[in-house]
């Protein structure tokens, strides 16, 4: 099969690999569609805390089942799904005792084993989600990053209607977030220090659109909500958070809440903890997608949520070299780069 393989941090190249044999609990994909995620570009860099090398990436994948190992009995030939799971790693205890689905050290398929910038991949079968039949192979795609959102949004900050929200960010998690607010009955300001991001969330139903570098959020979040400031914040920017967390605490009111979504570039962020004490505010995070794939495609398939216009390219596999430098240096206004084999 042809994969784009990551030699080495900036080095991609078209291969071919061999397809393995399916282990118990597995499943064979024929790649669809998968969208390049932000952490992928940690992986190209080099940055990437778990990436092992050479590597092919690639984890937002929706694809069809063509092939199912032993001991599969939920998926079958022919299926859609979104979503691929960990696989076994083999060699631990537990999975030298047959009990794979208790592995101690599962591999992530895009960082320590093969991912889906390719033709195929292996997944594990408990760990893919079949996609409804009116949910385009693309959107099931990119609805990992709206479910990182939507845990965010729905569970972490647990967003009430009329209250009012601060997001930091306008990339595809979000926009989601911004979205998936409002469907909840929130007033969202965005930001971003990106213009073609910040119209973006403007077009889409944002309704105070800043720019974080020209603009005085903190002042603009006072001046929306009389002085109080607004109920809660939701990072979703990542890496250099020394500037978002503490923008994001100074905006929120008394007792207010800020969620961290975006990834750190380092162990520490500066924190300004005396608002914590006298104003009792809280700083938490939020990780990954608990909820899984159904809240999505649920308002995906009811026409509340049009995740197909973050996608603004779709590119075939040999170019995913080409996505990843988009994404990185946001040129041609890209949002969401979608590879489809």
């Amino acid at each position: 099969m042809k994969a784009m393989m990551l030699w080495e941090p900036g080095r991609m190249e078209l291969v071919d690999l061999p397809l393995r044999a399916l282990g118990p609990g597995e499943v064979l994909l024929k790649v669809e569609a998968c969208s390049i995620c932000g952490s992928d570009l940690e992986g190209y860099h080099g940055q990437h805390p778990k990436m092992t090398l050479p590597r092919v990436m690639g984890h937002e994948v929706a694809s069809t089942v063509v092939q199912v190992g032993p001991e599969v009995e939920c998926l079958s030939v022919g299926d859609r799904v979104a979503g691929m799971g960990s696989l076994a790693c083999g060699q631990c205890p537990p999975c030298q005792a047959g009990k794979r689905d208790r592995c101690a050290s599962p591999l992530s398929p895009g960082f320590t084993a093969h991912g889906a910038y390719a033709e195929y991949v292996v997944g594990r079968a408990q760990g893919c989600t079949p996609i409804p039949d009116d949910v385009s192979f693309t959107e099931a795609a990119v609805a990992q990053p709206a479910g990182i959102a939507n845990h965010a949004v729905s569970t972490r900050a647990a967003v009430c209607p009329g209250e009012v929200l601060l997001i930091q960010g306008c990339g595809p998690i979000g926009l989601s977030a911004m979205m998936l607010a409002k469907l909840r009955g929130a007033t969202v300001i965005s930001t971003d220090i990106v213009d073609y991001r910040c119209d973006l969330a403007r077009g889409m139903g944002a309704d105070l659109v800043l720019n974080a570098h020209r603009d005085n959020v903190r002042e603009a979040a006072l001046d929306l909500t009389s002085g109080r400031g607004v109920d809660k914040a939701i990072e979703c920017v990542g890496g250099d958070q020394d500037e978002t967390i503490p923008e994001a605490v100074a905006c929120v009111r008394g007792g207010g809440l800020v969620v961290v979504v975006g990834s750190f570039a380092a162990d520490r962020a500066t924190l300004p903890v005396i608002d914590f004490k006298f104003s009792e505010k809280t700083v938490t995070g939020s990780q990954s997608m608990p909820e899984g794939y159904g809240p999505i495609f649920d308002l995906i398939r009811s026409g509340k949520l049009d995740l197909a216009q973050l996608v603004s390219h779709r590119l075939p596999l040999e170019e995913v070299d080409h996505g990843l430098k988009m994404m990185d240096t946001k040129a041609e206004n890209v949002i969401k780069v979608v590879i489809e084999p």
